[in-house]
């Protein structure tokens, strides 16, 4: 029967040692702050080589690209979860960005500000799963009548990636003391009758 081989205990191991620095890497940059965080601290804290460290990331910024990559990975399930793909279509996007701020509420604030910047290009590129399940649900409800046509499907994705990465920059200037996904939810309830017909 043909099917997925079974990852070789080489690969089983590289993969732990990976997830160890990423979770070492994420502890330190919440404790320490991004920048006072060291390659040496983070290896220290995993129990790996520094050459490790390299194996899996080029730089501490490789860690903000797989937090990146597993974001989307997460987004992609929800996509396609019963959550996601039940109900009128305003809910099913409030619900999408509900999922938005969890994940920053569960990155933390240290690490949202390192990633939160004009200089992270990573907000642009096209093709991730967190922005095309986005596009999706839009595409969706403008086939249903059920949001305005007046913005394509990637215009009106634009829109709201562009306000929710505002609340985010806003929770960060109050110092992550006010609760994101209450913030999110605030914004959105005003700002998606806008777009829904």
């Amino acid at each position: 029967m043909a099917g997925r081989a079974e990852p070789t205990r080489r690969k089983v191991k590289a993969e732990e040692s990976k997830n160890r620095i990423y979770e070492a890497a994420l502890a330190l940059f919440g404790e320490k702050g991004f920048e006072r965080t060291t390659i040496l601290d983070i290896t220290a804290r995993a129990g790996v080589a520094i050459g490790t460290f390299y194996h899996h990331f080029q730089s501490k910024d490789g860690v903000l690209e797989e937090n990146f990559r597993r974001a989307d990975e997460e987004f992609a399930r929800y996509a396609a979860s019963p959550d996601c793909r039940e109900g009128v279509m305003a809910d099913r996007l409030l619900r999408y960005l509900d999922r938005y701020s969890l994940l920053i509420e569960e990155t933390g604030l240290d690490l949202i500000r390192q990633i939160y910047t004009y200089r992270n290009k990573l907000f642009l590129k096209k093709g991730r799963a967190m922005q095309d399940g986005l596009i999706a649900l839009v595409r969706e409800g403008q086939e249903r009548s059920e949001l305005k046509t007046d913005l394509s499907p990637e215009e009106l994705c634009d829109y709201l990636f562009m306000g929710a990465r505002g609340v985010v920059f806003h929770w960060c200037l109050l110092d992550g003391g006010s609760d994101i996904r209450a913030l999110m939810r605030a914004y959105f309830s005003r700002l998606l009758p806008l777009f829904v017909r």
